[in-house]
């Protein structure tokens, strides 16, 4: 066990360290009806045969940079123009296409929920706390995704790291527009009698995370951040991996130190509530979107291996 809780230490170090933002509201947003069209960037962004974001789902992109993006607080760094595509590429590939991929129901969710406004930023953004931010969702109209100058299609950590990965970010953040608009799953909120509001920065592992039911120490800051972790942890992490932390029951009888056993019961407390909220999450995507969310898992999860392997995005 205190092996197995240092792995978990060092495998999710970085989460102490970032957070997102979000705006619980679901305040309107209409893109500008006629972008700039003159860099090959926005040829693909806006005006792709049919294929842009733009045109199918009405989401306007900013890459070039504009200081209304972050407060005179924080800093950042614009993302690099010849990064633009492939970053765009990634989203539809396995972000949007995912759900799309899962048939009509899955085709309407993303028409309804995508974002009408994307960002890419850089770097991180640094806050002068010394937090840094890994991406904001802003009251259901714009997500900003952050450190898209790291871009690397064989890096698996980039891409999928439950910490700070683009993926996870994405999911992340998707993940509060669906709430913003839906709601959470009716008693979400009572399976942990526990959460930590800003406190979740004082030094919370992560077995002091699961031992309260959640996936990460940022989990638990509320109720809305608990959802969407779990969300982009279940999405980006193998099947073996997420059953190893978070819901896998150990066997506390192979430990003869009172202290070690008591804290294995605990963890394995911690992971039922887990496998309560995961049980809860997809009877809420079944039911409220006709939406099997372990297929979606499955054809990211698929993809996923094959751009790290292949260091390609398929056309």
């Amino acid at each position: 066990m205190k092996n197995t809780i240092k792995l978990i230490g060092l495998m999710f170090s970085a989460t102490l360290f970032m957070q997102c933002s979000s705006d619980d509201t679901n305040t309107t947003y209409t893109p500008p009806e006629d972008p700039s069209i003159t860099h090959p960037n926005d040829v693909y962004l806006y005006d792709n045969d049919g294929h842009s974001l733009f045109e199918r789902y009405g989401t306007a992109t900013r890459w070039r940079w504009n200081d209304n993006f972050i407060s005179a607080s924080q800093s950042a760094t614009p993302i690099e123009s010849d990064l633009v595509i492939d970053a765009t590429k990634i989203i539809d590939y396995l972000w949007i296409e995912p759900y799309t991929e899962v048939g009509d129901d899955g085709e309407n969710f993303i028409k309804e929920l995508f974002p009408p406004e994307l960002v890419y930023i850089g770097s991180y953004i640094y806050k002068d706390d010394g937090t840094r931010l890994l991406g904001y969702a802003e009251g259901g109209a714009r997500i900003t995704l952050l450190n898209m100058n790291s871009l690397d299609l064989q890096n698996g950590d980039w891409l999928a790291n439950p910490s700070g990965g683009i993926l996870a970010t994405a999911h992340h953040e998707f993940s509060h527009i669906i709430h913003q608009t839906y709601g959470i799953p009716i008693g979400y909120n009572t399976i942990s009698d526990t959460y930590l509001g800003n406190g979740w920065s004082n030094g919370v592992s992560l077995a002091d995370a699961i031992k309260l039911g959640m996936v990460s120490p940022y989990s638990t800051l509320n109720e809305f951040e608990d959802f969407c972790e779990v969300i982009a942890h279940y999405l980006v992490l193998e099947d073996d991996i997420f059953n190893y932390y978070f819901l896998d029951q150990e066997d506390c009888s192979v430990y003869t130190d009172g202290a070690v056993v008591l804290e294995c019961q605990e963890i394995n407390q911690g992971r039922l509530k887990i496998r309560q909220k995961l049980d809860l999450i997809l009877a809420y995507f079944k039911n409220n979107f006709n939406i099997d969310l372990v297929a979606v898992k499955a054809t990211l999860q698929t993809r996923l291996t094959e751009v790290i392997n292949t260091g390609v995005i398929p056309e």
